[in-house]
Formats: C-alpha cells, structure tokens, sequence
C-alpha cells in the first residue's frame, strides 16, 4: 500500500510517495519513500528531477571517430574537399562506410541512422548513384587528385605495381572484355592496374583498362602517368608475370629501375642455378634474415640486349617446408591412382592435373585399364627439389645490395593483399554498375576506402595488434563506444572501456570528449 506525503520546506513543497511493508527480520511494518518532485505552486503539477534525463536516442561514434582522426592525418580528408569542395563530405562518408561495413552503397543510409553521422548528408540511393557518375565522369579532377596525393607522399624508395581482373555481366560499358581472368570467373572483366608506394605501402594510384589489354601495355601507361606526376628515380617491384626480354630493355631504355622475380621455366634460371647451386650451398654464402639463415649469390646476367644483376637466395627452411608438402602430396596421388580405375591414360593424366597442378611432369604412367600405376622421374622430381627454397631476382640498379633487394622483394605481395580486398573486404568482387562513369565513380571510391583500409592495417601491424585483434574486430569493439542524447538534449558519451582506451593510444589518436 502507498501514498504520498507533501512536505513543505522554506516555501517549497516536495513530494514524496511513502510505501508500507512488513519486514520479516524486525517482524514489524515499515515504510520506504521515494522523492517523486517539487510541486508547482499555479499549476500543482510535479516537477520530476530526472526530467530531461531519460535518454532518447543512441548512436555508435566510437569506429567513426577513430577514422576520421586517421584521415585527417593521412592528409586525405584535405585533398578531397580541396578537389570536391561541395561533394567532399558525400565522398568521404562513402569511402569511410566502406571500410567500416564493407558492404552496398544503398545500406549507406540505414546505416547512418544508427551512426554519428551528419543528417544533413543526402544519402538516398538516387543521390549516391548520382554522386558516382559525377566522379566518373569528372577525370580531371580524379587526375588531379592522384597527382596531388602522390606529390603528397614525398620522397618515394620504390614502387609496387601488380594488376587484376574485375568482372561484371554488364554488357553497356565498352571496357569490359573478355580475357585471361585472375579470378577464373567466367565473365568479361576490366583491368585494374594499381601501384603502392614504398615505404608508405599506401596506394598512390590506379588505372582502368579494357579486359583484353596484355599487363605490359598497363605497366607502360601508368609509369609515363607517374613521370608526369614527378616520380623518377625509384624502384619499381614487378610480379613475375611481367618479365620478358622486350619489357626489361623497354623499361632500361627510359632509364627505369626495376626489380623482377625470374620464372623458373626459363633458361636463363636453368643456367643461373646450374652455376650457382654449389655457391648456394657453401658456408661463405651464408647469413641470418629475420631470424633464419640463409644463402646468397651474386651474378651479372645479359637478358636479350639488357645487362642486369641477378641476385638468389635459398632459404633451408623454406626448402624443408616445400620438400615435406612435395612428398605428401606425392604419396597421396599414388596412392589414389593405385585404388581408383581409370578408361585411358589421358584420364589419370586429367586426375593429376586437377588434385596436384604440375605433378603429370613427374611420372610415368604404366599399366593398362583399368588399373594404373605411377611410376617416378628422378630426372624430374631431381630438377624440381633443386629449385626448392630458392628465389632469382633481377635488377637494373647496380647500387642495391643484398637486404636492399631482399626487403623491396619481401613486400611485393603488398598490392596482392590490396587486391584482396577490393574483392572480400570492400564489397567489389564484382562490378554492379551500368555505365562507364559509374563504374569509374565507383572504382575511385574503393581506391579512397583502400587508402584508408592500408593505413589502418599498416599501424595495427607496426603496433603488433593483429596478434589479438582482426581490423573488424578493432571497428567492432570501437563502435561500442555510443553517444548518447537525451530528452533534454543534452548529448552524453559512454564509458570508454580499458580495451577500447588501449585501442585509441595503439593508433595514437587522443581519447574523445563528449
């Protein structure tokens, strides 16, 4: 039972509601209250002291914070509202959404519903898709904000340049055409040529090309690009896809250095291993990288009419690791050709093509259907273990030295695990768009979203975080981080946690402040 009692104090009256209740210990009735307000003297209406208080809506801040204090030091969010003055917050939100949530540009506006974000933005799809054709359509300023940020990045030691097939069953945009795909899609694709600078390992700039485009004709536009831009004199780390007599004399003649890892399958390798492999064996070759021995040599190497310096290592360790995955893999496909029944020889040579690539060069096959028999090459298999452990490297740039080369060489998949995600990561495995300008648009937004992603990977690898931690999971635990409105309108933020405190010093951004 209860009810409430006025109590007046110096002119004032407050109310309180009194309840009674027995208590079992003291086995006697008591009473509790609880202040309710001062009464209003015109009106007799209670003024509750929590009025105002009640909080009315809540928005994750924490993940949005911490990028946005890293773009604005990468000196990214400038550069765009100097080139975009008037779409520069549309195009930052945008890249920044697709980092955070990696998924469709439509799911933008929900999203920002529940996120710190200005209401004033325009982000219906309309608007968005709109937004992409502008950028497409608009190269000179894409242009001048490649060659602005490049100039931005100072003094560059190399560059790392690698290409991929996107693809897309648009049949509108010229561009798009049937190739040699990366992915193994059975679509028409574009090419996507992209390079990261070093020591930065920040994307510097990109460029489209139709499917059927060979990677060498990419490789000569996007470096006159750079020249114009004011990049000579560095290093650029190509996949071994690019080698080739006419490309290394092509790229000698314009003065470029280069660094390129030598295929195996030729026969200047054949003969640079013939030669080398005591010398890659013996103690005088011998030194430690990162915690590892290894060997090294040397050598001068005319390719067609280009002169350059080949540099190979053998790695013992790496060498173990390839033999054991070589003898496994070899006992279980004889294994499985001994059990199965085949119609033909062609047949067993399909299987060992599709469970181990490579391995039909490595055995006779005997017997007679349907029963089989694999039978080894020591020839082969010999030439095979000799390759083990071991790299070739080619350069034009006399002045670069062992751990020069090794450590240019030991980041060239830096553009691989770009690309890696642009197609798991960014939500652009495949291009969904409709024309040319939007499809440009929107490949120039991934490349902002990826120049944020990087810098965000670079500090958590520097800061060793991602022994504890995927970037998903720093924006996951970030965004618990809330600010909070209230009734009054006063806005309020959550406690931050030790983690999330942590987090803020890890990637040297000061902790905020409601």
């Amino acid at each position: 039972m209860s009810y409430r009692f006025e109590q007046t104090i110096r002119g004032h009256v407050y109310v309180y509601e009194i309840e009674s209740f027995w208590d079992p210990e003291k086995k006697q009735p008591r009473q509790r209250r609880r202040y309710l307000g001062r009464k209003d003297p015109d009106t007799g209406e209670i003024r509750s002291p929590f009025r105002g208080l009640v909080p009315r809506a809540a928005r994750d801040f924490g993940h949005l914070y911490l990028v946005h204090k890293i773009v604005e030091r990468l000196g990214l969010g400038p550069l765009v509202r100097t080139v975009w003055p008037e779409k520069a917050a549309e195009i930052l939100f945008l890249a920044i959404y697709q980092v955070l949530e990696a998924r469709p540009l439509y799911l933008a506006r929900p999203w920002a519903e529940s996120a710190d974000v200005d209401p004033l933005l325009d982000l219906s799809s309309q608007r968005i898709s709109r937004l992409m054709e502008d950028l497409g359509r608009d190269e000179e300023r894409r242009l001048r904000f490649l060659g602005s940020w490049v100039e931005h990045q100072g003094d560059l030691r190399g560059i790392f340049f690698d290409i991929t097939s996107l693809s897309s069953s648009s049949k509108l945009i010229e561009e798009i055409e049937w190739g040699y795909n990366r992915d193994g899609d059975n679509l028409p694709q574009i090419n996507l040529g992209m390079i990261v600078g070093q020591p930065s390992e920040l994307p510097l700039a990109y460029r489209i090309y139709p499917g059927s485009v060979a990677d060498v004709t990419t490789l000569k536009n996007i470096l006159r690009l750079m020249a114009e831009w004011g990049v000579k004199d560095v290093t650029v780390v190509l996949d071994r896809g690019f080698y080739s007599a006419a490309n290394l004399r092509e790229m000698a003649a314009d003065n470029l250095h280069f660094i390129i890892p030598l295929s195996f399958a030729t026969k200047i390798a054949s003969g640079l291993l013939a030669e080398s492999l005591r010398d890659l064996h013996s103690p005088l070759s011998a030194f430690y990288s990162k915690g590892r021995p290894m060997f090294y040599v040397r050598r001068t190497v005319p390719v067609g009419e280009v002169e350059v310096e080949a540099h190979l290592f053998h790695d013992e360790r790496r060498k173990a690791d390839e033999m054991d995955h070589l003898m496994r893999r070899m006992v279980e496909i004889e294994s499985q050709v001994e059990a199965k029944e085949f119609w033909n020889v062609a047949a067993v040579e399909e299987h060992l093509e599709s469970v181990f690539r490579g391995s039909r060069s490595l055995y006779e096959i005997e017997g007679q259907r349907p029963r089989f028999r694999l039978s080894r090459r020591p020839k082969a298999i010999s030439r095979l273990m000799n390759r083990m452990g071991k790299t070739i490297l080619l350069t034009n740039d006399k002045t670069l030295g062992r751990d020069d080369i090794l450590m240019f060489y030991r980041r060239k998949d830096v553009v691989e695990k770009l690309f890696d995600v642009i197609k798991n990561e960014l939500d652009n495995g495949k291009l969904r768009v409709s024309s040319r300008e939007a499809m440009e648009g929107r490949l120039f937004l991934t490349y902002l979203s990826l120049i944020i992603h990087s810098a965000l990977s670079r500090i958590m690898k520097e800061q060793d975080l991602f022994k504890t931690y995927t970037l998903a999971e720093v924006i996951s635990e970030l965004k618990k981080l809330r600010l909070v409105t209230l009734t009054s309108g006063r806005t309020m933020m959550t406690e931050i946690t030790k983690k999330q405190r942590t987090l803020f010093q890890k990637f040297d951004v000061p902790l905020p402040v409601a």
